[in-house]
């Protein structure tokens, strides 16, 4: 399908291949999406005009005891972008709720004093033709999740939750539905852009479920043994974990993966050596 995002002049097309080569992120274990979620995630762009190309919205992939689920969530920024574009739109506050000196007190912003006790964020947007504006508070405990970016800044974090639900309510009709990565209750990993490496149009194979082994030095030896006995040399192996998101750009050496990402290597070897094996053809 064909459509002209939010914003844009110009058209961009999506398919079921296009979102799986260029948008999907797959899970830890190298699942990819089915053909219905690429479709409901087609027809959700489309519905919204969102352009996944922009970093308007991502498809990322987590696994669950169910199997492999993909998500749709939205950037922080596709928010700002139509709010920006509404006539009806005078701007917006928003800060931190935090007990200071026992009291609950409003902070404009996410700058918080070391003695300040952090429990939520407010935000407050206003309209140029309403009397009232839209205000919303987030309660913390409810949206933290166990990840490097909340432990590092979750007052940043949490106000951004706060506008995006500030700027739903405010605008249901194009923000309707729409939730960022950190209001749903998955903990998956900040979006990465999805690599493709094979040249045909076949998705790769679904991962076999095997039993993880136990992190360091028998999971080392063990993703060793497995490039050694496919004929996979390291280089090759680091270029491979890097163009499908399961190493960052700065792997020098598979000795220097960390403990679950080794596990994860060796969970997704199956679908690696497929992608690898198209590539070469």
């Amino acid at each position: 399908m064909e459509f002209v995002p939010f914003g844009s002049k110009d058209a961009i097309r999506l398919s079921i291949n296009i979102i799986r080569r260029l948008v999907a992120v797959p899970t830890k274990t190298g699942r990819m999406p089915t053909d219905d979620d690429c479709i409901k995630f087609q027809m959700m762009c489309q519905a919204r005009r969102l352009n996944p190309f922009e970093g308007d919205v991502f498809m990322l992939g987590y696994d669950t005891k169910d199997g492999a689920k993909f998500s749709m969530i939205t950037a922080h920024q596709a928010f700002l972008k139509r709010a920006e574009l509404n006539p009806e739109y005078d701007g917006m506050e928003s800060g931190v709720l935090v007990f200071r000196n026992e009291d609950l007190t409003e902070l404009e912003g996410d700058f918080l004093l070391d003695n300040d006790v952090l429990v939520g964020a407010w935000a407050r947007v206003f309209f140029k033709n309403r009397s009232h504006p839209m205000h919303k508070r987030c309660k913390l405990s409810t949206f933290r999740k166990d990840n490097q970016q909340w432990r590092d800044n979750p007052a940043g974090m949490i106000v951004k939750c706060a506008e995006a639900d500030a700027l739903r309510s405010s605008f249901p009709t194009m923000l309707g539905g729409l939730y960022l990565k950190d209001e749903m209750e998955t903990t998956v990993e900040a979006p990465r852009v999805a690599t493709p490496i094979f040249k045909d149009k076949t998705p790769p194979p679904q991962a076999v479920d095997v039993t993880p082994p136990t992190a360091g030095n028998e999971s080392l030896e063990k993703l060793q043994a497995l490039a050694e006995r496919d004929g996979v040399d390291e280089k090759v192996l680091i270029e491979l974990l890097q163009a499908s998101g399961l190493a960052g750009d700065g792997l020098v050496r598979i000795s220097e993966l960390a403990p679950d990402d080794i596990i994860n290597t060796i969970n997704s070897w199956d679908v690696l050596m497929g992608q690898l094996n198209k590539s070469n053809e």
